[in-house]
C-alpha cells in the first residue's frame, strides 16, 4: 500500500497494515508527483461514479470499481488517429459505414460508443 506523509497514517495504522501482511510503501516528503498516477485515476473514479451512485455494500464498491478499470482500460477511438483505437495501428481507419452502438457501463452512467460492422 502507498501513502504519504499524512499524520492520519499513525504507527500503530502501519503495524495493522504489518499484521495483515502488507507492506506500506511511503512517499517522499515534498514529492506531491511520486502519487500522481494512483491521485488522478482515484480522482477520476470518484468524480465519474462514486459521487453518482450510492454505495452500501463492500461488494458493489468492488463491482463498480471493477467496471470503471475495464471501461478505462479499453481502446478508445481517437480524432488525431482518424478515428482508429491507438492499439489498432497500422489497421486500416475505421468504415464510416455502419449505425453508431452504445454500451452502457454502470447502467448508462458511462458510455462507450462503436461502429456496427456494415
Amino acid at each position: 500500500m502507498i501513502h504519504d506523509n499524512d499524520t492520519k497514517f499513525t504507527a500503530a495504522f502501519g503495524e495493522l497494515l504489518r499484521q495483515a501482511e502488507v507492506e506500506p510503501l511511503v512517499t517522499p516528503l515534498a514529492a506531491p508527483i511520486a502519487n500522481c498516477y494512483a491521485e488522478s485515476w482515484i480522482g477520476g473514479l470518484k468524480r465519474e461514479c462514486l459521487n453518482y451512485l450510492m454505495i452500501v455494500k463492500l461488494r458493489q464498491l468492488s463491482y463498480t470499481t471493477a467496471e470503471y478499470a475495464r471501461y478505462l482500460g479499453e481502446p478508445q477511438a481517437h480524432q488525431g488517429l482518424e478515428n482508429t483505437p491507438p492499439c489498432s495501428a497500422g489497421r486500416a481507419p475505421l468504415s464510416m459505414v455502419g449505425s453508431v452502438a452504445r454500451e452502457r457501463v454502470l447502467g448508462g452512467l458511462l458510455n462507450h460508443y462503436h461502429r456496427r460492422a456494415a
